[in-house]
């Protein structure tokens, strides 16, 4: 690279993952699993949807249509060249880039928002209030939200999320917060080690050693940051996940 640039670092470390956070098929599986009825082709927003390993999967679940959006192209043309080569056409799967905290939908688009840990950029409680009134009536909301499990965490995995998500709530005080922006809890899901490991911190592990062999030392900064991100989560079993909350909207 002529000028180093850690986001353009961290970028191509995700384009050459499996998916863009934790979670799996099974997953994304037992959280829609909870889903108690959908119109027969329901209109579906994916939103910070990435490469698009959801919203792949929403489209094998449902007959209904998917809007993708996240604000990386790159992530987009990934998606697109995916969905081209399985011949998903724009009667299925709308791809959009857009900002999830400026959403210009209509009020009452979307039978279901889908967002597989995204919403922490916007706050979960803000992020549901904002995205409230997208959903029509009696439509749901389904998020990934990274959340604590214990309340008594490790001095380390304290002061790791202290800084790099303070509002980071618990399972309770996560389903307090839906409660009030509006939603009902139809219920949860907690993610597993596997859906972290098998198609996430594993590659990410190997693509570390590729890019570390072929990018040279600039980019060590945000190589050793995401290592020390996946040493933490194993040195802190069972103290946070990435939990689904599915919920419906209150009219």
């Amino acid at each position: 690279m002529s000028e180093f640039d850690p986001f353009k670092v961290f970028l191509e470390l995700q384009l050459g993952l499996p998916r863009n956070g934790p979670g799996s098929r099974a997953a994304t599986e037992a959280a829609f699993a909870m889903l108690p009825a959908l119109p027969e082709k329901p209109e579906i927003a994916d939103l910070g949807c990435g490469q698009g390993a959801s919203t792949f999967e929403l489209l094998r679940l449902t007959k209904g249509r998917v809007t993708a959006v996240d604000l990386f192209e790159p992530f987009l043309e990934k998606l697109g060249e995916r969905a081209e080569e399985e011949g998903i056409g724009e009667e299925r799967l709308v791809i959009m880039r857009g900002d999830m905290t400026a959403l210009s939908f209509r009020d009452a688009s979307f039978d279901l928002i889908w967002s597989e840990g995204a919403i922490y950029l916007l706050g979960f409680e803000h992020g549901l209030e904002t995205w409230a009134r997208f959903v029509k009536k009696d439509g749901f909301v389904a998020v990934s939200e990274c959340t604590w499990l214990t309340a008594t965490p490790s001095d380390e995995a304290r002061v790791f999320w202290e800084e790099a998500y303070p509002s980071m709530g618990t399972i309770a005080s996560n389903c307090e917060a839906a409660v009030r922006a509006g939603f009902e809890i139809v219920g949860t899901h907690v993610l597993t080690d596997e859906d972290w490991r098998a198609a996430y911190y594993s590659p990410m592990q190997a693509r570390i050693a590729e890019m570390r062999e072929t990018w040279g030392e600039e980019v060590e900064g945000v190589l050793s940051e995401a290592e020390a991100e996946i040493a933490l989560f194993e040195n802190n079993p069972g103290q946070y996940s990435y939990v689904f909350y599915v919920l419906r909207r209150k009219d």
